[in-house]
């Protein structure tokens, strides 16, 4: 089966948390099935899956960083996830401000908990990359992949920030295709990509279409759009990247 797509809210700013039925309405409205959004927003509006429900949408994932979270707030997105028939509860930050090996030894142990925990309500952990964990080889991704097993720990690797940190995103997914079952597709040119600056999908550098081909082979549920900033309208950028993966990538 194809990849469903959705969009990251992250692009919206604040709007999500004090007008998230008008953000799904236009993310509807662009044809996105789904989105991912923070713990925050979701309990800043009071019944937010009756919202996503009322625009057609389904709930992707929810994001968090693994130094910010105690028991209680797992506890709490594990039951939206659980009660919104849901699968994904994304992490990033496993190495902290200093990016040690120390960190990511702790919060890898600490991932591999709150991913056993999470099979019990049918979700799946994922760890999110960002440049840090890229960088010397990929030295934080390998400490994450080789402190977690793979029946606990997921990927969702993050195509702008593989390239950022100097790998080829496409080969770094085929080098962890076990792991990988959700992507964030996000741009950049060669100049954006040097002052952390983002762009639509197709407009920048990366090779989405080899990173189509590798996925075949692959168990990805989703592709989520995130675009972390705009010069745009967010409303403009995610229709522009939504365009690209219709025309160009069949999606």
């Amino acid at each position: 089966m194809r990849p469903k797509v959705g969009a990251q809210l992250i692009i919206w700013g604040r709007r999500p948390l004090e007008d998230l039925r008008g953000v799904l309405e236009e993310v509807s409205a662009l044809g996105y099935v789904g989105v991912e959004t923070s713990l925050d927003v979701l309990r800043a509006n009071p019944k937010p899956l009756d919202t996503l429900r009322a625009a057609g949408l389904e709930l992707s994932g929810i994001h968090m960083n693994i130094e910010r979270v105690n028991d209680e707030l797992i506890e709490e997105a594990l039951s939206i996830l659980r009660e919104a028939g849901s699968h994904y509860l994304i992490f990033s930050g496993a190495g902290g401000r200093e990016n040690s090996e120390e960190n990511y030894r702790r919060n890898s142990k600490r991932l591999e908990e709150i991913g056993a925990k999470a099979g019990t309500y049918g979700v799946r952990v994922c760890y999110h990359n960002h440049w840090q964990e890229i960088v010397d080889d990929a030295r934080g991704m390998r400490i994450v992949l080789e402190e977690t097993s793979p029946e606990h720990v997921y990927l969702c690797v993050d195509t702008y920030w593989v390239r950022c940190g100097g790998l080829t995103p496409a080969e770094f997914i085929r080098e962890n295709l076990q792991r990988v079952v959700y992507l964030h597709f996000k741009d950049g040119t060669e100049e954006g990509l040097r002052r952390h600056e983002f762009t639509e999908l197709g407009r920048g550098i990366i090779d989405f279409p080899s990173i189509m081909k590798v996925i075949e082979e692959a168990d990805v549920d989703w592709i989520v759009v995130e675009q972390d900033r705009t010069d745009r309208t967010p409303r403009e950028s995610m229709a522009i990247s939504r365009e690209y993966l219709k025309t160009e990538l069949g999606l």
